[in-house]
């Protein structure tokens, strides 16, 4: 089995290759996040993704995404998890421009904790010339867990060698996803995944993810030859590959 836990499928691209990209990865099934920077594209993507979802249920699953500091942003959230089936939220500082720890995006996480969802978080760099750099900021992330001990998050693309393994360790309910970052310092430091599961602490705060969308279905394998290549019990692999994910998605299998 193997879950990946975050993909895009943005309106442009053939949606077959990513599902013939999933086939020839043996990939099962994948959760589809939406982007945008304005309450028009984030409602657009996630109509797009709700589609799409409902095209491929066996495949497929979805996330919401809502501008945090509008007002009324929590109820929108609401519906997307109860009349959509998402199974969490998707939130992108950076490109959505707010700090993780701005307090107006308070009613958003605490309906987050009511509706007991995970919430992705892009965290680390990010290229697009107007998106704000430091609204990735991992350390952001331990402020605000601290703040928000019962919020289920994800730091997707975390870094091994940066503070992302110690605020997930140091937090019951913080996780990272392996998103890029793992497969670019694996390409460096082949023995890095032994020490990265050091870091960690364990071996139940790590979630595969590839961050794959119908142009680019290359990050399906690019990925998953990290997590292959990694010097640890196949049972770790396990967790990392679908058993965590699994878990925080709420999944019988």
């Amino acid at each position: 089995m193997i879950i990946d836990f975050h993909t895009h499928a943005p309106e442009r691209g053939e949606f077959k290759d990513y599902l013939d990209s999933m086939d020839e990865n043996k990939i099962d099934m994948a959760v589809i996040h939406p982007l945008g920077e304005s309450v028009e594209e984030i409602c657009r993507s996630n109509d797009y993704v709700y589609s799409l979802v409902k095209q491929h249920p066996d495949r497929l699953m979805g996330f919401a995404s809502v501008m945090p500091r509008e007002p009324g942003a929590e109820k929108l959230l609401e519906r997307y998890i109860k009349d959509y089936g998402f199974k969490g939220l998707k939130l992108h500082p950076p490109m959505q421009n707010f700090s993780p720890v701005d307090p107006l995006i308070t009613p958003v996480l605490e309906k987050a904790i009511e509706l007991d969802i995970p919430i992705l978080f892009h965290t680390g760099p990010i290229y697009a010339q107007k998106a704000t750099v430091a609204f990735g900021d991992p350390l952001l992330f331990d402020e605000l867990a601290i703040r928000h001990p019962n919020l289920t998050f994800v730091m997707a693309h975390g870094n091994p060698l940066g503070y992302d393994p110690c605020i997930a360790a140091k937090h019951p309910k913080v996780y990272l996803d392996t998103t890029l970052r793992l497969a670019e310092i694996t390409r460096v430091m082949p023995n890095i995944g032994e020490l990265y599961l050091d870091l960690l602490r364990g071996d139940d705060k790590l979630i595969f993810g590839t961050d794959s969308n119908p142009s680019r279905t290359w990050r399906f394998k690019y990925n998953l030859e990290a997590i292959e290549k990694m010097n640890v019990p196949q049972e770790s692999k396990e967790k990392i590959l679908w058993k965590t994910a699994a878990k925080l998605l709420k999944l019988n299998l």
